[in-house]
């Protein structure tokens, strides 16, 4: 068994393979690596920062005990963020509760600038000095458009990729990606 893992271009399907046969490095490894990203994409998918946390444990405790049952047939990242969906999908379902809110933390966002390709520069200013507009902003938009919007811009996931996860097309995704997006801007200059 290897102890440390100090090498960031170990493939995330290696880690998790090597967690998977007993390297708890290995865990630790992809939990950093994650961490982050997947906590804010369960904060702006719920309606509170509580709720998130507890499913965000979830998500983890899931990975945990469904390891040994791990395939490399798709990649760790998506397989991860489909564990999220589902447990998103089982919470709102056994909670009865489809009102989702969604709150973005500004202060630690690496990903505002890569709005800008559709927004207008002056609009990614404003979101970075009025953090709660965007907020509000998300929490109007249907369920499939704000999903897509995280997975894209929380989590990092190309449009492919995104396609996989919610069992849908590319064009599907662009479209709900250019429809969200067209909302967002017209809710953030009604905001202004």
């Amino acid at each position: 068994m290897e102890t440390a893992i100090n090498n960031e271009q170990i493939s995330d399907n290696h880690l998790m393979v090597r967690y998977r046969d007993g390297d708890i490095d290995a865990f630790n490894e992809l939990y950093a690596r994650y961490k982050t990203s997947l906590y804010r994409f369960m904060v702006n998918s719920c309606s509170t920062e509580s709720i998130a946390a507890e499913l965000y444990q979830d998500v983890w405790a899931r990975v945990v005990n469904g390891r040994h049952g791990y395939s490399t047939s798709a990649p760790f990242a998506a397989w991860l963020y489909r564990i999220a969906r589902n447990r998103l999908t089982d919470f709102y379902r056994s909670n009865k509760n489809n009102n989702l809110t969604t709150s973005l933390d500004f202060e630690n966002d690496t990903h505002v600038t890569q709005l800008q390709t559709t927004l207008l520069p002056e609009e990614i200013t404003e979101l970075s000095t009025r953090k709660d507009a965007l907020s509000v902003a998300l929490a109007k938009l249907p369920d499939e458009q704000r999903e897509v919007v995280l997975l894209r811009h929380i989590a990092g996931f190309g449009i492919q990729e995104i396609a996989d996860l919610v069992d849908e097309n590319t064009e599907t995704v662009k479209s709900r990606l250019r429809y969200a997006f067209t909302k967002l801007r017209k809710q953030l200059r009604m905001l202004s």
